[in-house]
């Protein structure tokens, strides 16, 4: 297993790790400016299907971390990247608005499209709106989901995530969606891939490393890629709920603060 200042790319979860809700997890913005100052590659990567890369970098930038969209990394822009590889497919989104540029230029059809994508369209969703997707991916479209994460917190507490829709239509189907967002290894993949592209270097998954407080959908599906996995106690982090699933990380930090300070 890699020393962690061995590691040559890192990927950073955003919600729970670098931020709660407004308000920036102490140390954050000290590990980005050691990431820089090291000249270590990274990415800003998060599940969250609200936001563009865009809007991301302008959120974090206003809580004090300087960042452009190309060091963010979202569930959409890798699907909408997936997509546009695929020649004449046709598309039907489910997906914010807020996050719909990720998606220009992709043909979009409400009736005979190729691929169904599913993100977080928050109170919007409804049975109309599942039950159109059901109908569609029984009709041969490939359900294609963001994420598949049970819950996150907010600043409003816990709250039910995308994931449960994404279970409830496989279930219904009988066929499995293609998770693109954490915590599936393409994810992970995509995003190794996105930094190894920018550095000109063919480095191995073992050279990349995942922090995050997620101990399913961050540290399961690094390890499941082949990175190292640094677990945080903030955000989500829920020690019972890591112990049910028997994830064990690599490294384990009270948060991104002790991380830095070890490194630093």
């Amino acid at each position: 297993m890699k020393k962690l200042d061995e590691i040559k790319g890192w990927l950073i979860d955003l919600n729970g790790t670098v931020h709660v809700g407004d308000v920036l997890v102490p140390g954050a913005a000290e590990f980005i400016r050691w990431l820089r100052k090291t000249h270590r590659y990274f990415r800003l990567v998060s599940s969250t299907t609200t936001l563009s890369r865009r809007q991301i970098a302008e959120k974090i930038s206003t809580l004090g971390i300087d960042v452009r969209p190309s060091e963010v990394f979202t569930a959409s822009s890798a699907v909408a990247e997936l997509l546009r590889s695929f020649d004449g497919m046709k598309c039907y989104l489910l997906v914010s608005k807020t996050v719909l540029e990720e998606f220009d230029g992709i043909e979009i059809s409400e009736t005979n499209p190729d691929y169904v994508v599913l993100g977080d369209i928050g109170e919007e969703m409804d049975y109309r709106k599942l039950n159109k997707i059901f109908r569609l991916v029984m009709g041969g479209a490939e359900l294609i989901a963001l994420q598949k994460n049970k819950f996150f917190r907010d600043a409003n507490g816990l709250q039910i995530d995308t994931g449960a829709f994404v279970a409830a239509l496989e279930y219904a189907s009988g066929k499995q969606a293609k998770i693109i967002g954490k915590p599936s290894r393409q994810f992970f993949n995509l995003a190794v891939h996105d930094i190894r592209v920018e550095a000109g270097q063919r480095w191995l998954s073992a050279d990349f490393a995942i922090v995050g407080d997620d101990v399913e959908a961050d540290i399961k599906g690094a390890l499941d890629a082949g990175l190292v996995g640094v677990l945080v106690k903030t955000g989500k982090f829920n020690n019972s709920y890591s112990e049910h699933y028997g994830i064990v990380p690599d490294f384990t930090f009270d948060s991104i603060k002790e991380l830095g300070d070890r490194l630093g």
